[in-house]
């Protein structure tokens, strides 16, 4: 019997063995937490920004860009590198995980802390670390690449807000001319501060119509009168301002490009330029370019003018502000004996001693042309800047202007002491292959000259040491218009949204029918075309310029 029960007892105990082998069976140990990833998630909270990673004998190696680094054996957990093909889709489907839509055995548990979750999928890219977790925790570990990128686009976010102008008339009166001014108000909001110190400006002011051509378009552009001096937008206080509508150049740029080369040359004054976009009345107008308005002040056409009574000696010879304009639309007008028209801007009403000063001054200039003298003392360069006469002609000539042969739009100071300068740049809309009715053979392509073919500079181009200074100072100014391109993407990328706004309003398919251009259907084409013909121009140049 004793033994029969020592072998009931041992069969039980066996029983007892077997049964709870079949529990533990039922009840499965909890996992341990892979080596690594706890530093892995302390790294993730301590802000730690990811560099690189490495793959090296069966191991990780993670490092960061503060120096410090993370090595995880590959038998703890993979990271997968993904710097070239795609990462695995990664989902949480009910209880269980999912990668390219095949379940792993690791459970969803919402419940747990990052530190006492399991690693569900860990890769890295070119600039980032993403780690996975069990609870639904991404870690992503962003790099200094991500950072700055993410940096650039708010920047560009930032600058594609651009300032926006409002315009109310009294009474909503409308602006039907170039003369009377309607009074009102404006707000010019820059929200950004892109330009401004202050995020809104208000005045009282007046506005009118202005321009020539460009007024009789059906998008005007506008002169404002504010009641008291102001900066606008970081620009020198003054109360006369323009708004140029742009309206028959597509791009929207091809001003603000041009007094970037005014500016590169160095001119007395280049007028600075702000793209904006205008409401008036309530109504969406559109982008247009606030500027400055040409005018002799201190931080404009910065001359002394001659007075009414300085019509003796040496105060009669200073100071003149001159604009060339066949329109002839001032009170003074008159051409000179080679066809080039003349207005006095100021002072607009001359003494008869002024304007017979002026006029002889020209005449002089011309007769030494013709005689081909050029000498300092006697020749024509006794009455010009010639360096200004350089800068102006590789300008106009440079953006095939089509009004830049003496003809419009160019401005020439006098001043006391000093000879006849080319003060400044004006009016470039119909620039760069933006007009097709150029006269005889020179097309609107971006090969031949122009400017080269008309009124002075054919005569000034007889002179081998005007031909050296242009060939010295083109060659010096080539490296920075070589970068204008990217100057025109700048631009072009601060107006991608409001583009498409003026483009609502004004559609990209009209045409200006003088100008004999049309449209090429989009403003990325417009801008493509702008830089190619700008392009070639530059490089057709530099040849022919360097051959002369």
């Amino acid at each position: 019997m004793e033994r029969y029960m020592k072998i009931i007892s041992l069969l039980f105990s066996l029983i007892l063995l077997l049964s709870g082998c079949e529990k533990n069976e039922d009840t499965p140990k909890e996992p341990q937490q892979p080596q690594g990833l706890r530093e892995l998630v302390q790294a993730y909270q301590d802000g730690k920004v990811f560099d690189s990673a490495e793959h090296q004998n069966g191991s990780c190696v993670i490092r960061f860009s503060d120096g410090s680094s993370l090595t995880v054996a590959e038998t703890a957990f993979e990271i997968h590198d993904c710097r070239v093909g795609k990462p695995a889709k990664v989902d949480a489907t009910g209880s269980w995980w999912m990668l390219d839509g095949a379940v792993i055995p690791i459970r969803v548990d919402s419940s747990l802390s990052d530190e006492e979750s399991w690693p569900v999928y860990v890769y890295f890219d070119a600039k980032t670390l993403y780690v996975y977790l069990s609870n639904r925790s991404v870690l992503t570990f962003s790099s200094k690449v991500l950072q700055e990128e993410e940096k650039e686009q708010a920047e560009i976010e930032r600058r594609q807000n651009i300032p926006v102008i409002r315009i109310t008339t009294k009474n909503s009166a409308p602006i039907v001319d170039k003369k009377n001014y309607v009074d009102g108000s404006i707000t010019i909001s820059d929200p950004e501060l892109l330009y401004s110190d202050v995020a809104e400006f208000k005045a009282y002011m007046g506005i009118r119509g202005r321009g020539n051509s460009t007024w009789s378009f059906p998008k005007k552009p506008w002169k404002v009168k504010l009641d008291e001096k102001a900066s606008l937008l970081g620009m020198p206080a003054d109360k006369e301002w323009a708004l140029l509508a742009n309206y028959a150049d597509r791009t929207l740029i091809r001003n603000i490009v041009a007094m970037k080369l005014s500016e590169i040359c160095g001119f007395s004054w280049t007028p600075r330029m702000r793209s904006v976009e205008v409401y008036l009345n309530g109504k969406y107008q559109g982008v247009y370019t606030l500027c400055e308005h040409k005018k002799v002040s201190k931080d404009r056409v910065d001359i002394d003018l001659v007075g009414e009574d300085d019509n003796t000696g040496d105060a009669m010879t200073g100071g003149y502000y001159l604009e060339i304009e066949e329109q002839q639309d001032e009170t003074t007008c008159w051409w000179t004996s080679m066809g080039v028209p003349m207005m006095f801007s100021d002072p607009e009403v001359p003494t008869q001693q002024q304007l017979a000063y002026v006029k002889g001054l020209f005449e002089s200039f011309e007769q030494a042309l013709w005689a081909r003298d050029y000498s300092e003392e006697t020749g024509y360069p006794k009455y010009i800047d010639v360096d200004s006469f350089v800068d102006y002609y590789i300008v106009q000539e440079l953006t095939k202007n089509i009004d830049g042969n003496l003809r419009k739009s160019s401005f020439i100071t006098k001043e006391r002491g000093k000879k006849m300068e080319m003060y400044h740049l004006w009016d470039f809309d119909l620039t760069l292959g933006n007009c097709g009715y150029f006269w005889g053979s020179t097309g609107n392509g971006p090969e031949n000259f122009w400017i080269k073919l008309d009124k002075w500079y054919p005569h000034l181009f007889n002179d081998p040491a005007f031909v050296e200074k242009v060939q010295d100072r083109w060659n010096e100014l080539m490296p920075e218009f070589e970068k204008i391109p990217d100057f025109i993407d700048d631009q072009v990328l601060s107006l991608d949204k409001a583009q498409k706004r003026n483009f609502e309003v004004w559609s990209i398919w009209e045409s200006v029918d003088w100008v004999y251009f049309p449209s090429l259907g989009s403003y990325e084409k417009e801008v493509d075309y702008l830089k190619e013909f700008y392009t070639d121009r530059l490089h057709w140049l530099d040849t022919e310029l360097n051959r002369l």
